[in-house]
């Protein structure tokens, strides 16, 4: 700590000057998404919002346009693909994926010192795009899954057997 100030004072810096180039002096002032908005029609799944609401909705745009884009953003992709699978559960369903990465930029402020710099940071965030298609789609490229066959009548699907619950024997005496 002596060896770090004598440096301080030779280069002329003082202790709070030294001390203040942290993060705390800084103030996020600006976001800027780097990517296009989605349509109305698209379901933007957020990371806070209810799963059953955009399986609703989703459902509703199924009924009225035969297909439905959901997608989600950094946190929000796996509501996005829960959401894809419990409308796939429901329903035989034609799904095409894409995945992509979104650049989002931070500008940080200096909140009281004037003597540093403004800081942009660039960050890369996931993110998925998932299509449900009720028809068939012409164009399969990659991502495209078909849907799955719920059952056959000749080979029922076996499901896992339920555990019952734990009641312990009682002991003799």
């Amino acid at each position: 700590l002596l060896y770090n100030k004598i440096i301080l004072r030779l280069c002329h810096v003082t202790d709070e000057q030294s001390m203040n180039t942290g993060m705390e002096n800084y103030e996020k002032k600006e976001v800027i998404k780097n990517f296009k908005v989605a349509d109305k029609d698209v379901v933007k799944c957020s990371q806070h919002g209810k799963l059953h609401g955009f399986v609703h909705f989703s459902k509703k745009q199924l009924n009225e346009k035969r297909s439905v884009t959901i997608s989600g953003i950094g946190g929000a992709v796996n509501k996005a693909v829960s959401t894809a699978e419990l409308l796939k559960k429901d329903l035989d369903l034609h799904q095409t994926n894409t995945i992509y990465f979104v650049t989002i930029t931070e500008i940080w402020t200096p909140k009281n010192n004037q003597n540093l710099q403004n800081i942009e940071v660039d960050r890369k965030v996931p993110a998925i795009s998932i299509k449900l298609d009720i028809e068939e789609p012409t164009e399969k490229g990659a991502g495209y899954q078909p849907p799955e066959l719920t059952s056959s009548p000749d080979k029922p699907i076996s499901r896992q057997p339920k555990f019952k619950k734990f009641n312990p024997k009682p002991k003799r005496k």
